[in-house]
């Protein structure tokens, strides 16, 4: 009887308490290592049109933000291509989440206007502002040009999904938070050191805005062990109602650096560069967190000989389709992609902004002239930097090539390889409907993309992705924007073109894969076209 009645009080207690329950439901404990980085995206809320709930609540998603979690958001029969008659479901990454009341509302920055296979032959940005009203801002610039286009709102049916990255689901207690002066309130800053050094990805979260973001770069101190992030991704907002849009009246991107002593270093400029709208510090209070699910697979010296690890493990690992980051001169970063030539590996890194450097306060403070601080990282040890003015990106800071001590790391979540499709366009693995599938479940996807022997075997993660809203319609498109052209060095390494140019490439799962070449600091196309390629599809879901 005893026996009974503890059963009895165990499932209760599952059931009012901790909640926690798996797809079967039953009893899953709340706090468990052994499945942290097996978590699916989870349908967290959906809303309607009218911004109605369909399914969760608001409450379950703001608290998913608090905890730090990644959101992933599926924009549901929407005009996503413009002046189209025709509707798609579009799902991508967030690149920041603002609360507003009882409302979220997130940017979708890395998106180019495609028509149906291909970029439109004038490329311009359309940036998406979903929030949960069933409101999507719309905006629409032209690529490496401060003219505006046009901006619109459309009405959509959303559905948010979110991957946790604590332990335990009911704590939303940060690696490590800190008072506007630097003060300890959570945490301690050692384990955000060791965080860092170990390459992990870094959230955080200002809580009395309700805004969190990712860091694209985390760079730290041996000499004071101060951490620092950059947040490079954010367009220049306004409250409108109970959402939030883009200010298209003054349209600025907002780079930001923000220090564990609590300074927060911003620069301010305008879309398309060459107007400088501000910059200035101030002191802020902050919550980081760390995602855990990243692995250190290789370490090798300046001659790119093997420390630790081993670089067959890394080379496998990008072939099954998992994300890199790199520690390099005391910075972590991820891949934006990467390429795979005789065994050796070359990854590209385009979201670092140039810092003042030094020991002093300011160290992590962005420069005056700020600029873009591109740079790849190679197997051999070769590391090459590059820089472009914001205020003009065809003026250029002259390259440097160095031989540094890399280590790699890899994410451990499950990459499952869901299509082939060869150059033909013939599937010569899995399905079709498999991507579709992965797609509406707001799955990340990456591909392996083959043109020829001599570029080698390009990898890289879709900044989104689109399926038609037909049931009949298999066919999925995904784009990737974050890509410069390079060309071959010797027979491991690349490096980027001396004439600087963005690669907006275009995946149908048709087998070709359509390119699209703009200068830096000009609205100038250099080609538009597709090309025959062997795709390899991926997906995290």
């Amino acid at each position: 009887m005893a026996d009974v009645l503890l059963i009895l009080f165990t499932l209760v207690t599952c059931m009012t308490i901790s909640k926690a329950a798996d797809k079967h439901g039953y009893c899953l404990p709340p706090y468990s290592a052994i499945n942290l980085c097996d978590r699916t995206w989870t349908l967290i809320f959906e809303n309607d049109e009218t911004g109605a709930p369909l399914s969760g609540t608001k409450e379950d998603l703001k608290q998913a933000v608090l905890r730090g979690a990644e959101l992933r958001v599926l924009l549901k029969d929407m005009m996503v291509e413009p002046s189209s008659m025709v509707t798609h479901t579009f799902s991508s990454g967030v690149d920041n989440i603002n609360i507003r009341g009882d409302n979220i509302c997130c940017e979708i920055l890395s998106h180019v206007a495609t028509a149906g296979f291909e970029s439109v032959i004038d490329a311009h940005w359309r940036f998406f502002l979903p929030c949960t009203t069933g409101s999507v801002h719309v905006a629409q610039y032209y690529v490496e040009s401060a003219d505006f286009l046009s901006e619109e709102t459309q009405r959509a049916r959303i559905a948010w999904y979110a991957k946790e990255i604590q332990h335990d689901l009911y704590n939303n207690r940060p690696l490590f938070a800190h008072f506007l002066d630097g003060g300890s309130t959570v945490g301690n800053k050692e384990d955000l050191i060791d965080a860092a050094r170990e390459g992990k990805e870094i959230r955080a979260l200002m809580t009395d805005r309700g805004y969190a973001f990712p860091f694209q770069v985390v760079a730290w101190s041996d000499a004071d062990g101060r951490v620092c992030g950059q947040s490079n991704k954010h367009l220049s907002q306004k409250y409108s109602g109970s959402d939030i849009v883009f200010n298209t009246q003054t349209p600025y991107m907002w780079f930001s650096s923000w220090s564990t002593t609590g300074r927060r270093d911003s620069s301010r400029w305008a879309v398309g560069g060459v107007t400088n709208r501000g910059r200035g510090s101030d002191y802020v209070s902050l919550k980081w967190f760390a995602d855990p699910c990243w692995r250190h697979v290789f370490t090798h010296d300046n001659s790119g000989n093997q420390l630790r690890g081993s670089r067959e493990s890394l080379v496998a690992a990008i072939r099954d389709g998992h994300r890199v980051r790199v520690v390099v001169d005391n910075r972590a970063m991820e891949a934006s992609f990467l390429r795979v030539k005789n065994n050796h590996v070359s990854a590209y890194f385009l979201d670092e902004l140039s810092t003042k450097g030094g020991r002093g306060f300011d160290q992590f403070d962005f420069t005056t002239d700020t600029y873009f601080k591109f740079s790849t990282a190679h197997t051999t040890g070769t590391f090459r930097q590059y820089g472009h003015f914001v205020r003009n990106t065809s003026t250029t800071v002259s390259p440097s090539m160095t031989k540094q001590k890399i280590s790699w790391m890899i994410d451990v979540k499950p990459w499952e390889t869901i299509l082939k499709v060869n150059e033909k366009g013939v599937v010569i693995w899995g399905q079709k409907i498999n991507v579709k599938n992965a797609v509406l479940k707001s799955a990340s996807i990456r591909m392996s993309i083959e043109f020829d022997s001599t570029s080698g075997t390009l990898y890289l993660g879709a900044d989104n992705t689109k399926v038609g809203s037909a049931v009949t319609d298999e066919e999925s498109v995904s784009q990737s924007v974050r890509v410069m052209g390079d060309r071959p060095i010797g027979s491991y390494e690349f490096e980027l073109s001396p004439v600087p140019f963005w690669v907006f490439l275009v995946v149908p799962t048709t087998g070709n894969v359509h390119l699209s070449g703009w200068q830096m600091g000009r609205h100038h196309r250099f080609f538009h076209r597709s090309v025959p390629a062997s795709v390899v599809w991926f997906a995290n879901l």
